[in-house]
């Protein structure tokens, strides 16, 4: 009996010390993260000094600087009042928001577009004529500041993985929820965000939603930022472009409806000779086979007309009869060019350029495609490439791609069809972001 309750007391005794044992754990761990929480608040208010003395400290220069590069309108602080901001980066992302700004447009909110690129910007004023639209400021803390003061919005879309920490600064501090729209996220560039994950919680308390492209880019920002990321499409796929007759636009550029028409859209350095090389070949097979050349930069024609010395060809804008290679020379027709074609070859991917958008041609219904060389469009490709709607090929295997296509018209039609299917089973994409940011400004 004496021992049996020595056992028990030594048995309170050893639950009594590990008791004490997990407690002392639990509190040096919750001391650790507490730590860790006070040294990044302070690291990060002595980031924003630092930064805000060096931009003072370098404002003559940087203002010369800025001025030589057309990027002078970082640093004001002349902000339209608007009652949602939508923050982009480049030409590719506003592109990208086209048709959601045009659907919140059409709702009757005010916008305010603000940009990283001067590219973006121009894009954006060509696009969206009676919106304020401007380069986003320096993401220094005053200007942020400020940006949130005198716009006054409601709400800020933020495009893909444009997160910078003043701005979510800015918008915590006045109370301004953020959706992060049509977001994506590298494996890569988790990796460089995920020694600041706890610097992000404690930044992103105004982040009310992220909409991810897919479930993986869901998945990675879920690890970032306290916020639920949901999956809500893409919203490259929410295509709106022109709808062509045609036999109208053939007539137009002398072209007969039996004329086979490849189009090379968005053509980089050294495409256009390498087209060219196998064009004579592919047309002793196809006599009615027409070239049209639309280079992602038309400031380039001077570059490509010099490799025609044995080549028929025209400009568009000085087009008076049928030509066998027709060279785009200006801007907005590359749309109209995909609407004719019946193959359309995706440039800036058969040298390592990334590679363009195959969606314009896919919204078309045409047989896509495209170089390997397409890093920055490699989501869409994948998509289009698993519903057998674009074929991925090289240098090396270019000839022998066109002729399949061009020598199997059953083919043409179903890769075409498929093409044009993705869009449409991705085009859930725009309702599901206009849902979740109507429940913001409710």
């Amino acid at each position: 009996m004496v021992r049996t309750s020595a056992c028990h007391a030594e048995g309170r005794e050893f639950e009594s010390r590990r008791s004490r044992h997990f407690s002392d754990a639990a509190f040096g761990v919750h001391f650790l993260l507490m730590m860790t929480k006070i040294l990044l608040i302070a690291f990060f208010y002595l980031y924003r000094l630092i930064i805000e003395l060096v931009y003072f400290f370098i404002y003559p220069l940087l203002w010369i600087y800025l001025g030589s590069k057309n990027y002078r309108e970082a640093l004001s602080s002349s902000f339209t009042k608007a009652d949602i901001l939508i923050h982009a980066s480049s030409l590719g992302e506003i592109n990208a928001l086209v048709s959601l700004i045009r659907e919140l447009s059409q709702r009757g909110h005010s916008l305010a577009i603000h940009t990283i690129t001067v590219t973006g910007r121009e894009r954006a004023k060509s696009l969206f004529l009676n919106l304020p639209i401007r380069l986003a400021p320096l993401d220094i803390p005053h200007l942020r500041e400020r940006q949130m003061d005198r716009c006054g919005a409601k709400l800020v879309l933020i495009a893909e993985t444009e997160i910078w920490p003043n701005m979510l600064y800015a918008s915590a501090k006045h109370k301004v929820p953020v959706i992060f729209i049509n977001a994506r996220i590298s494996p890569r560039t988790l990796k460089s965000f995920t020694m600041l994950s706890p610097l992000l919680g404690l930044l992103a308390s105004s982040v009310k939603g992220i909409l991810a492209q897919s479930m993986a880019d869901a998945e990675r920002f879920n690890q970032l930022f306290p916020s639920k990321a949901i999956y809500s499409g893409n919203l490259k796929f929410a295509l709106e472009l022109p709808d062509y007759s045609v036999n109208d636009v053939k007539r137009e550029w002398y072209y007969t409806p039996d004329d086979q028409i490849i189009c090379w859209g968005s053509s980089r350095p050294g495409e256009e000779e390498l087209i060219l090389s196998i064009f004579q070949s592919l047309k002793a097979a196809h006599s009615k086979l027409k070239l049209i050349l639309a280079p992602r930069h038309p400031k380039r024609v001077k570059e490509i007309v010099a490799l025609m010395a044995e080549q028929e060809y025209s400009l568009l804008s000085e087009l008076k009869n049928s030509s066998e290679i027709l060279i785009i020379d200006s801007l907005g027709m590359l749309a109209k060019c995909y609407a004719i074609c019946d193959l359309a070859i995706i440039g800036g991917s058969f040298y390592d350029f990334g590679g363009h958008n195959p969606l314009e041609a896919a919204y078309y219904a045409k047989p896509v495609i495209i170089g390997n060389h397409h890093s920055s469009c490699r989501d869409s490709v994948e998509l289009l490439r698993q519903q057998r709607g674009i074929l991925v090929s090289s240098k090396e295997t270019l000839e022998e791609d066109i002729r399949l296509i061009l020598h199997d018209k059953e083919l043409a039609r179903e890769m075409g069809a498929a093409a044009r299917l993705v869009l449409t089973e991705n085009a859930s994409a725009l309702d599901n972001h206009i849902r979740e940011i109507e429940k913001c400004l409710n």
